[in-house]
């Protein structure tokens, strides 16, 4: 359903919120099928680099399966770091976005610490675990945000009628 009385600042906020729960999901499954292909050592225990390159050779499925999980996490970065941003500046007064949009921008920069942890300790499963709970986290995290969102873009809406 489109609302006609949504303004063009709210696009911006719904496009980082909602594309922050798609993206999270997509690297959750791509994370899940690293895990089921056995591809987590794919880029070997080297990280940030991939066997010691920024693009190595994809001649190996598991390097390819593995890589494509790190770089697709830039797209999660962008869309959660977008979101803060856009939170920050224009929705102050909206405290609970602020507030759920700093917390998944945290999670995720630890997340990814802990996904070189993963990789540098052999895919320890106690780290291993922790990675998915947080990726779980994450995505509550940015659920709850994106309801968020758009409960305040359709109030205002609302009060613009």
């Amino acid at each position: 359903m489109v609302h006609k009385h949504w303004k063009s600042d709210d696009r911006l906020i719904r496009f980082f919120a909602y594309g922050s729960v798609v993206s999270t999901y997509i690297l959750i499954v791509i994370g899940g099928y690293v895990t089921t292909s056995n591809s987590g050592l794919g880029c070997g225990e080297s990280w940030p680099l991939c066997k010691g390159a920024v693009l190595p050779s994809l001649n190996n499925p598991e390097v390819a399966i593995e890589l494509t999980h790190r770089l697709f996490n830039s797209v999660v970065g962008v869309f959660i770091l977008g979101l803060a941003i856009v939170a920050w500046t224009r929705y102050r007064k909206a405290s609970n976005i602020v507030l759920l949009s700093t917390t998944s921008l945290v999670a995720l920069v630890v997340q990814v610490v802990l996904g070189m942890v993963t990789v540098t300790t052999s895919l320890n499963p106690i780290v291993s675990d922790a990675h998915l709970a947080l990726a779980s986290a994450i995505l509550a995290i940015v659920v709850a945000n994106a309801a968020m969102v758009r409960n305040l873009t359709l109030r205002a809406a609302q009060l613009q009628q």
